[in-house]
């Protein structure tokens, strides 16, 4: 078994056999629900989780603008004792509008599963789910889970892009077209307006891998107008 190094008090230990029993039970892995669970406080929890990512034991995005998820590394799996590696899953990050931006909600609601035979998904890809209309022109309705691949990249023209606009921790999710020094947001959906923004004033949190739909809100939508 890999000897894992030790913290100043040794609770590196307890953080990472914590998060394999979170991992195991299908639990979103947070520095707070760890801090709950281990008694200690969520800013020592984070300290001892970036010394674990730091060895390469565990998967950690401390983003500001998305919620920090962590998850075992192979390495972390041999580490904490495990012997069979786990399938690969990915986080299910609260929702995202498809409609007037709104203030993006960072809850982990849980992990999703065995998708790659379906969906081109990598290590750090995460789901959203899917408020409002604008985007049901291409098949994506409310309730919908979309599935992004984090990237701060511009988007080709036309590409469908989770982009943050102006405001305090807004995000939406729309078709990307760059004119200049402006960007303009265009929905899939005619009743909703185009959004213009000065490119500098918007920030590209994602561009969409794939869509997961939920069957609501498709009574009398023939499939071919999906």
């Amino acid at each position: 078994m890999l000897r894992l190094p030790e913290g100043p008090d040794g609770r590196q230990g307890d953080v990472l056999s914590e998060i394999a029993v979170l991992e195991a039970q299908g639990e979103a892995v947070t520095t707070g629900r760890l801090g709950e669970r281990l008694g200690m406080p969520r800013q020592n929890v984070r300290m001892y989780v970036l010394a674990l990512r730091d060895k390469g034991l565990i998967l950690y995005d401390a983003s500001e603008r998305r919620a920090a998820v962590m998850r075992l590394t192979d390495a972390g799996r041999v580490a904490a004792g495990l012997s069979t590696p786990v399938p690969l899953s990915f986080p299910m990050v609260g929702e995202v509008a498809a409609g007037e931006p709104s203030l993006a909600d960072q809850r982990i609601e849980g992990y999703a599963a065995r998708l790659t035979d379906v969906l081109d998904l990598k290590e750090g890809d995460f789901f959203l789910r899917v408020r409002g209309e604008s985007m049901t022109g291409i098949g994506i309705y409310p309730g919908d889970l979309v599935a992004i691949h984090p990237t701060r990249e511009e988007p080709l023209q036309g590409d469908i892009a989770l982009v943050a606009v102006p405001g305090e921790n807004t995000a939406t999710l729309k078709r990307w077209h760059r004119n200049n020094g402006t960007v303009t947001l265009h929905s899939e959906n005619p009743e909703f307006a185009p959004m213009t923004f000065k490119v500098q004033d918007v920030q590209i949190q994602g561009c969409l891998v794939g869509i997961i739909g939920s069957g609501r809100n498709r009574r009398g939508h023939p499939a071919g107008e999906r």
